[in-house]
């Protein structure tokens, strides 16, 4: 079997066109949580309760496709979020009110794990991969560009941090897995996996663009560029002046 022929690659291949209007955004929005640690814990809390729903689902259904998808016990993302919640949104962080996308993202979780539990493996797909692949770029761009405060000093995000596990050999790994269990699929059972996967991107965008804080990010940064730029003038005025 070739490359083209992997139904990893007939997924990549027809989630494409949403999978990069999904990295814009996510990109979009996150590139201001760089300067700002509530920005990103509300990134983190809308995304948590979407990992902890299908890590919690795993062990409701224990499904013999859904266990093989676990390739590693690293995986398991639910404590690292609980405790990167705790630190940048504090210990009440769970009383923390969901918006109306991230609360039909859940319903329609729950619908499937009713009537079609199979398709869950969609959303740990690609969720997972994603933060196998763009979470480790995002966690690498805090630690060069994020804003040092008191008390983010030293701290090191525990939901992108998989230790010393080779994770491009985890990449491959899970992708294999998944292979694996599209082979026991049938064409049907692939084309409805194929199209809710272009569903994981969309309730993805949607609960993303709910994310705020970033106009407040924006004002402080627009409000430190101009302090700057008025200590830049005053300097040439007083150098005209004395000239």
């Amino acid at each position: 079997m070739t490359e083209n022929d992997l139904f990893t690659t007939r997924m990549r291949k027809a989630t494409r066109r949403i999978h990069s209007v999904s990295d814009t955004l996510v990109n979009a929005k996150f590139a201001l949580s760089l300067r700002d640690e509530a920005v990103w814990g509300g990134g983190l809390f809308v995304f948590y309760h979407i990992f902890a729903f299908l890590e919690d689902a795993k062990e409701r259904l224990n499904m013999p496709d859904f266990n093989k998808l676990f390739v590693n016990k690293i995986l398991y993302r639910k404590k690292a979020f609980e405790e990167d919640l705790a630190h940048y949104l504090g210990e009440n962080w769970q009383s923390t009110p969901k918006s109306a996308a991230l609360e039909n993202y859940i319903e329609h979780l729950q619908d499937l794990e009713t009537e079609h539990p199979t398709l869950l493996l969609a959303y740990v797909y690609h969720l997972y991969l994603g933060l196998l692949s763009g979470g480790q770029i995002l966690a690498k761009k805090r630690k060069m560009f994020g804003e040092k405060t008191t008390s983010g000093n030293g701290y090191t995000d525990k939901v992108t941090d998989f230790n010393d596990i080779d994770i491009n050999e985890l990449k491959k790994e899970f992708r294999n897995a998944m292979n694996e269990i599209s082979e026991r699929m049938s064409k049907d059972e692939q084309d409805a996996f194929i199209e809710e996967s272009n569903q994981v991107f969309l309730m993805n965008n949607l609960i993303v663009n709910c994310v705020g804080g970033q106009n407040r990010v924006l004002c402080n940064m627009f409000y430190k560029a101009s302090a700057i730029l008025l200590v830049v003038i005053g300097v040439i005025y007083a150098y005209k002046m004395h000239k």
